[in-house]
């Protein structure tokens, strides 16, 4: 049984779901947990990189785009790290190099703690800087094409064809067809067991993260009780998003201040013309995504730091609503290997308490 939570409620733990498995990371380390083909549980935690912890995470309005970055770039190398193990497994270390951080008893649960050496990291799981980095690219460009380019090209082709024409008909046409894309991805990804049964881990870290907020012991019996949804989720950040990117793209649509980035061209050319005008607006919505970010990630914090306040709730509301997509009711083997992931996680954090900062954590 774990004791009673004594952390400071300053200190904010988030996380992610991975394959058979929980991400938790606190202001300087992070731990995955997963769970094995023979019911063990194997855990590593590493330090956060201190590259994605400088200080501009500090800065309001900023934080939101670099946290972006941020978690792609430690949940890249943790779904890596699940996926060596959901393939051939963890060997247990030696005896004499277990050490009470690296493994924690969870209930009844077997644990297997693996620390990755410091000088290798992941790199034993065939985790590198280039896989690393080309999957949050292909990442950035998915979401980037889900929330920015795909509506975009659908309300300027059917805007004219069903007569809209005013900015406000415009970005009411963009934001349904955003919203539509984005539910019509979950919907169906949910449909493939393993995404379901990734969307329960998910619920089984928004469970363990209510737990240690409600300052609760750590135990699967109280994990269970909890909510499966967090009003400071990344889906929530994401339907923020959605919101905050089509009122912010139908200011910029309004003020036609692209025009001033259009080459003057010949009077016959108005293929050319409107082919410009449409890569211009295209690329100036993509380079607006990092404001986006910036103003909905504020946004989410406030909802977060405000629970219970009838203006906070009604902020996070639409995104615990999606979150009943994108969560399902964890067991209790999924919520022990969310609290192993977050024991690994605080404990490196407690051993190193004065350097600890808070950083901007999505749960």
């Amino acid at each position: 049984m774990s004791e009673p939570n004594t952390d400071t409620p300053a200190k904010l733990y988030g996380g992610q779901a991975v394959i058979e498995g929980v991400m938790m990371r606190g202001p300087l380390f992070f731990a995955v947990a997963c769970r094995q083909a023979d019911g063990m549980i194997a855990t590593t935690c590493e330090p956060v990189p201190k590259s994605l912890r400088p200080d501009w995470q500090k800065l309001a309005f900023l934080r939101g785009g670099f946290m972006i970055v941020d978690a792609m770039a430690l949940g890249t190398r943790a779904l890596f790290w699940a996926a060596k193990v959901a393939e051939q497994g963890i060997d247990q270390p030696n005896a004499d190099a277990m050490t009470r951080a690296e493994v924690a008893p969870v209930g009844a649960a077997p644990v297997v703690g693996v620390v990755i050496p410091g000088n290798t990291k992941f790199a034993k799981s065939g985790v590198t800087d280039v896989y690393i980095g080309g999957a949050m690219v292909l990442g950035l460009a998915i979401g980037i094409g889900l929330i920015v380019g795909i509506p975009y090209v659908i309300t300027e082709v059917f805007a004219p064809r069903l007569g809209i024409t005013g900015w406000w008909q415009t970005a009411l046409l963009d934001g349904i067809v955003r919203l539509t894309i984005f539910f019509a991805y979950i919907l169906a990804v949910s449909q493939y067991k393993h995404v379901r049964r990734t969307f329960e881990y998910h619920g089984a870290e928004h469970k363990v993260i209510n737990m240690l907020e409600a300052k609760l012991p750590l135990t699967v019996e109280n994990g269970l009780a909890q909510s499966r949804l967090h009003p400071r989720c990344g889906t929530s950040f994401v339907v923020i998003v959605m919101v905050v990117a089509t009122l912010l793209f139908a200011v910029f649509r309004e003020s036609q201040l692209y025009q001033l980035l259009l080459p003057q061209l010949p009077a016959n050319l108005v293929v050319l013309e409107r082919l410009l005008t449409g890569i211009i607006r295209l690329a100036v919505m993509v380079a607006l995504m990092f404001p986006v970010a910036g103003i909905s990630f504020e946004l989410l914090r406030l909802a977060g730091r405000y629970r219970g306040n009838p203006l906070a709730d009604a902020l996070s509301r639409p995104g615990m609503w999606t979150q009943l997509l994108t969560t399902r009711e964890p067991d209790g083997k999924q919520i022990a290997v969310a609290i192993a992931s977050l024991e690994a996680a605080m404990r490196a954090e407690n051993e190193n308490a004065a350097t600890a900062t808070t950083p901007a954590i999505v749960a």
